[in-house]
């Protein structure tokens, strides 16, 4: 970063993506006029990433409009293949531009999305099939992972999974179809980065309508039983950016992530 203070392109508009871990488990982002300035400001709340990515225009055609284009492009993209947990709070929407401008600026996302897989960062490229239908269905957890199953696993930030699942006991705000209630028995929390693990289990003792919103409270029966690590490969194909169902047999004697699916 010091380095980079003194180049020339953290003066001008750019589109950035903060990297949350080598699993590329979250991610962020972002776009700024200039570019540079905000860089400077993720590093000093030192979040939650660990690198980044940043792309400016040495030819001076992309602007402030043509960034926020990109971010809602890369938005959109991240959020229909379902391969990254998104940290982006805002929904933003795509800018008015001339058909001469958004020639030039999808040119450049083109270009973006060629070298981005380079970096290792493939939240934006199509995955593999069964992947893709994950992804698509993510708001629908009734429509997931077919077949028998006993156990929910959802995904959990450090604070949620600190104050709801280990200190009060429940779970919120899950989206589960009716005619799937009465076959839960259990619920595994994944810990996303940096732990990135199924790492604790409770036995769920009732599912109630949380809030009028359509979706279900879990409350257990006790306190979430800590179990051995399920870790996440470093090539696995599991979205966990929505919650799934498992069965808790398979899921105990899984090794890695992929195991439970498998």
């Amino acid at each position: 970063m010091q380095e980079l203070k003194t180049d020339e392109s953290f003066k001008q508009a750019g589109i950035y993506i903060l990297i949350g871990n080598v699993s590329e488990e979250t991610i962020y982002i972002g776009e700024a006029d200039p570019v540079g300035e905000r860089l400077k400001n993720h590093v000093a709340n030192k979040e939650g990433w660990d690198w980044g990515v940043y792309f400016v225009d040495k030819n001076h055609k992309i602007g402030k409009t043509e960034v926020q284009f990109l971010e809602y492009e890369l938005l959109q993209k991240a959020k229909t293949y379902g391969r990254a947990i998104l940290l982006n709070k805002n929904s933003p929407t795509a800018p008015s531009m001339s058909p001469v401008a958004k020639a030039t600026v999808q040119a450049f996302l083109s270009d973006i999305l060629l070298i981005l897989p380079m970096l290792g960062i493939n939240a934006f490229s199509v995955p593999k099939a069964a992947g893709l239908k994950a992804s698509l269905q993510a708001e629908n957890i009734e429509e997931l992972d077919s077949g028998a199953f006993d156990t929910v696993v959802v995904p959990a930030r450090e604070e949620g999974f600190n104050k709801r699942f280990l200190a009060e006991n429940c779970w919120f705000a899950i989206r589960i179809g009716a005619h799937q209630i009465s076959k839960l028995k259990y619920i595994a929390a994944y810990q996303v980065a940096p732990v990135s693990a199924v790492t604790h289990v409770a036995e769920i003792a009732s599912i109630s309508s949380y809030e009028n919103t359509g979706k279900f409270l879990l409350t257990f029966k006790g306190k979430a039983k800590k179990i051995e690590a399920i870790y996440r490969g470093d090539y696995s194909n599991v979205n966990m950016q929505s919650p799934r169902y498992a069965q808790i047999d398979k899921l105990l004697k899984a090794k890695t992530l992929d195991e439970i699916w498998a």
